[in-house]
């Protein structure tokens, strides 16, 4: 099991995103051993525009998990990659915000996420 915590960050001002468009917050690289599977087991996150929603993907798998409202606690256990290959894969764990608004809307410098997740 292991752990990964973000936060928006920046500089000066708060990050502008236009309406029904995603941003890419974080990315990293995992390897997933043959016959492993990568679990979402919990989600900690808080947007202070509830227009926003978060989105963690596996690629190049097609497991994602999104969740709406802004703010949330939640225990999906997602699996997002199977790895029912021969071989060790590595995959591109990401994290991004979605704006569900129709408008242009920013992202918090304060705004972050907490993820625990598991190979076995």
């Amino acid at each position: 099991m292991f752990q990964l915590n973000g936060i928006v960050g920046g500089r000066l001002t708060n990050i502008k995103v236009g309406g029904r468009k995603t941003i890419l917050l974080q990315q990293i690289v995992l390897d997933v051993k043959k016959g492993q599977k990568l679990i979402l087991r919990d989600i900690n996150f808080l947007f202070n525009n509830e227009a926003f929603a978060i989105k963690v993907e596996a690629q190049p798998s097609p497991g994602t998990f999104i969740a709406r409202g802004g703010a949330g606690d939640l225990r999906p256990n997602k699996i997002l990659f199977n790895n029912n290959t021969g071989d060790e894969v590595r995959i591109f764990l990401l994290v991004s915000a979605i704006n569900t608004a129709r408008n242009s809307r920013s992202l918090s410098r304060s705004d972050s996420w907490h993820l625990t997740l598991t190979r076995r």
